[in-house]
């Protein structure tokens, strides 16, 4: 699936049509982009019991952005504990459950 980030551009003016009175659906077609997409910008780049503003929706998805990707790195003490559970046939999924520190996902 293919997909885009919003820009700084569009950001703006999705702030100047919600301050014209354009609801989420108009915008979102005058956007080219899908309704959900306007409506997740909205909510995730709002702050808390304020309006829509584009520079502070810009900051706030540039440091998410920043703050993506790989967490810390495994230890080797884990990697060693899940080594041993793997040769005791245990399942990706049952030495996450019982470790906690290691993801599925970093297993396989």
């Amino acid at each position: 699936m293919y997909y885009n980030h919003l820009s700084r551009k569009e950001r703006y003016q999705i702030f100047v049509l919600l301050q014209a009175g354009k609801n989420k659906k108009e915008i979102a077609q005058l956007l080219n982009r899908h309704p959900s997409t306007i409506s997740r910008e909205i909510e995730r780049n709002s702050k808390p019991n304020q309006a829509y503003q584009a520079h502070d929706a810009v900051t706030l998805a540039r440091k998410r952005r920043k703050n993506s990707g790989n967490g810390k790195p495994i230890e080797s003490s884990v990697w060693r504990q899940v080594e041993k559970y793997l040769m005791l046939y245990y399942s990706p999924e049952q030495i996450a459950a019982r470790l906690k520190k290691v993801s599925v996902q970093s297993i396989y």
